[in-house]
């Protein structure tokens, strides 16, 4: 059976900009991508909805900057097998779906970002250039990459899409959904995919320059970044010391010989936010929400076989499936999404440290 290019279906979100809307419509058009292409635009709600020959429009009230939702409803009506995300104000160069689309061709789990070109200068801003290099074009990805997730450029199978629930309809505001929409890919088991022959332009400059005023600048961030924090369990969007209602690691604690071994153990995870799982709650924990018997879902699960603490928590992040000698497991969701064996090694290995009684807790607690 000869081969085909898979149907594209260029995703638009947009509001009360119908001029900027046509020109990214137009470049669409001009595609030279050999497989078909549907447009569809999702309105978020402008005072009069666009209407364009060939374009299917689908549209939501206006409640708001919720561009989140907009794109789950242009998804929803779309028909291809790729979905490829522009904003309304995002042009594509010619070559642009022809760049994206062989990655998800070749990996159904490909989540793709584009060269996002932005302002006078038409260069993509610092930050993203230099994460470009530091992992080899997210072909060195890793736990973290995240934060390189940009939705106004960004292509992934219809599938994978669905699969994980696409972005956070309840998001609303700028920005945001696209970096928990990548945390959530990425647990998933995304392959992330930074192309660089995948070019479109903006015109305006990106957020760090758009605004004059630093006070509104600051007031726009702070608003995605405490959206984030209840929704992206990962320490890098959350502050130490706040308890959320979800946790990033959970970690089992069994009886653990010598007198105050476990209640040294368990303290020295909650330092580090996580959730600890035992069988009995001991007695000093009675009041704390974040020790239970019940089962957490949660990013990374550990399972210590003695009595380890956390010493070194990169190590601990970057590890995926690990199977230690005297029983202590650490699996994440990725590895359980990709099916991954453990590797073997010593606890030390993945940033934890022993812990032997008897100690002395009054001497823990005075920090003695």
């Amino acid at each position: 059976m000869a081969f085909s290019w898979p149907e594209v279906s260029v995703v638009i979100p947009h509001y009360n900009d119908v001029e900027a809307l046509e020109r990214v419509i137009h470049a669409v058009r001009a595609q030279d991508y050999a497989g078909a292409v549907e447009i569809v635009v999702a309105d978020d709600g402008s005072d009069t909805p666009p209407t364009i020959d060939g374009v299917r429009v689908v549209r939501q009230a206006d409640k708001g900057f919720r561009a989140a939702a907009a794109r789950n409803l242009g998804a929803q009506a779309a028909t291809g097998e790729v979905l490829a995300f522009l904003d309304a104000d995002t042009v594509p160069e010619p070559g642009y779906l022809s760049a994206v689309v062989p990655h998800v061709v070749g990996d159904s789990r490909a989540v793709v970002v584009g060269k996002r070109c932005t302002g006078a200068e038409g260069t993509e801003p610092q930050w993203l250039r230099d994460a470009w290099e530091a992992t080899d074009n997210l072909r060195n990805a890793d736990h973290a990459s995240w934060r390189f997730i940009i939705s106004a450029v960004l292509t992934c199978s219809r599938e994978f899409f669905q699969a994980i629930g696409g972005f956070d309809g309840s998001m609303v505001g700028y920005g945001g959904e696209d970096w928990e929409f990548g945390f959530r890919a990425w647990n998933a088991g995304a392959a992330f995919i930074h192309e660089p022959n995948a070019v479109a332009h903006h015109p305006e400059e990106d957020f760090g320059a758009r605004y004059d005023d630093p006070e509104t600048a600051t007031e726009v961030k702070n608003a995605e970044s405490l959206a984030l924090a209840r929704r992206v369990t990962h320490p890098l969007a959350r502050p130490d010391g706040v308890v959320f209602g979800t946790f990033d690691i959970q970690v089992e604690v069994p009886e653990l010989e010598g007198a105050g071994v476990r209640e040294f153990v368990i303290a020295e995870w909650l330092k580090v936010g996580a959730y600890v799982r035992v069988s009995e709650v001991p007695p000093l924990f009675d009041d704390d929400p974040r020790v239970g018997t019940e089962n957490v879902n949660a990013r990374v699960n550990v399972a210590v076989g003695a009595g380890w603490a956390p010493q070194d928590m990169s190590l601990l992040l970057a590890a995926e499936s690990v199977l230690c000698p005297d029983g202590t497991t650490l699996r994440t969701a990725r590895a359980a999404a990709l099916g991954l064996e453990p590797v073997s090694a010593h606890p030390e290995a993945i940033g934890l440290t022993p812990v032997e009684g008897p100690l002395q807790l009054e001497r823990y607690f005075a920090g003695w």
